[in-house]
């Protein structure tokens, strides 16, 4: 899609209506963005950086015309919208093509230099968007802009650590009185990975501070979600909350290779993003693009047969931790 005036003309086509309940993972067919009060969600979380390459189009499109036509949304990370050039046209890609037209594309941005255009954009083409929370003076009026498109779903990524438990908390406050947030969808607290040689901060282990932040929530009726990873510690938290089984429902442990995939921009598959490079035997992990049949090369593969078997192992124990890292 070369012409964003084109674009933008064909998008006039997607409707729009509100779904009422308390789900867990948003999703959303192509042609409907739906808009879910008090959800829990899933989402993971890599950080960006300046240096690095993208997926070529072509690349994705090859990709995507493997996948199962069961897939129903990808997410996508971006950081800086103009940080791939071909993307306005991935996530076209996802709504307009004649093999599955049931994808509603997902993604994350950091919200810097947002224009009006691009915000227009993202509310008519995602199912539902995501601000990584860098500082309010940034975050907030992305929110607000794209918000102010009609888009509902919007949420903001906050990561959840003990370094950043007090912007955490202050974040649920703004989210009551700043009015850039008026219409936020969620706050989406995503549990810091002990991952990274930039990575200098502690995964949150007290759990009097979970405590804290879920019952700040609670009574102060702000919109909250969690990464799957933080499961075990969140369940913790409330289970002395009256309505603890209701909620409950809404929790789903660890599901990788159970019923997500994640798939690298060199086109090659882990069941999650942070076992990238970490999982014994996987190395790179299993080829996508160059694969025949996507059920039986990638997910019926020996491999990923044995990550799914010993987590769903682990989880029939009791055992909702993480398997790979210790948080």
């Amino acid at each position: 899609m070369k012409d964003i005036g084109e674009l933008i003309v064909k998008l006039k086509r997607v409707k729009r209506r509100d779904y009422k309940g308390t789900v867990y993972n948003f999703h959303c067919t192509p042609d409907e963005n739906y808009f879910l009060n008090g959800i829990l969600v899933h989402n993971c979380y890599k950080s960006n950086t300046s240096v690095g390459h993208n997926m070529p189009v072509e690349t994705f499109k090859c990709i995507f015309n493997k996948l199962p036509h069961t897939v129903g949304q990808i997410a996508f990370g971006i950081g800086d919208l103009d940080g791939h050039p071909d993307l306005w046209e991935i996530l076209w890609y996802c709504r307009e093509n004649d093999y599955n037209p049931n994808v509603a594309p997902n993604i994350t941005i950091n919200g810097a230099r947002l224009t009006d255009r691009d915000a227009g954009l993202l509310a008519e083409l995602c199912g539902a968007l995501a601000v990584s929370n860098y500082g309010p003076d940034i975050c907030y009026p992305a929110v607000e802009k794209i918000t102010g498109q009609g888009m509902k779903q919007v949420n903001i990524h906050q990561i959840l650590s003990e370094e950043s438990f007090d912007t955490c908390m202050q974040l649920m406050k703004d989210s009551k009185t700043d009015p850039r947030l008026e219409k936020l969808g969620a706050i989406v607290f995503l549990l810091l990975k002990p991952k990274g040689s930039r990575n200098k901060m502690t995964p949150l282990r007290d759990l009097e501070k979970w405590k804290q932040l879920s019952q700040y929530a609670f009574d102060n009726g702000v919109s909250i979600g969690f990464d799957s990873c933080s499961s075990p510690w969140f369940l913790d938290s409330i289970a002395s909350h009256p309505n603890f089984e209701t909620i409950a429902m809404s929790v789903e442990p660890c599901e990788s290779a159970c019923f997500s995939a994640y798939i690298n921009v060199d086109g090659f598959f882990v069941p999650c993003s942070f076992c990238e490079g970490t999982l014994k035997d996987w190395g790179t992990g299993l080829d996508v693009a160059n694969c025949n049949d996507f059920i039986t090369d990638i997910w019926y593969h020996e491999r990923t047969k044995l990550f799914r078997q010993a987590l769903i192992e682990k989880k029939k124990g009791g055992d909702f931790h993480c398997p790979v890292f210790n948080i």
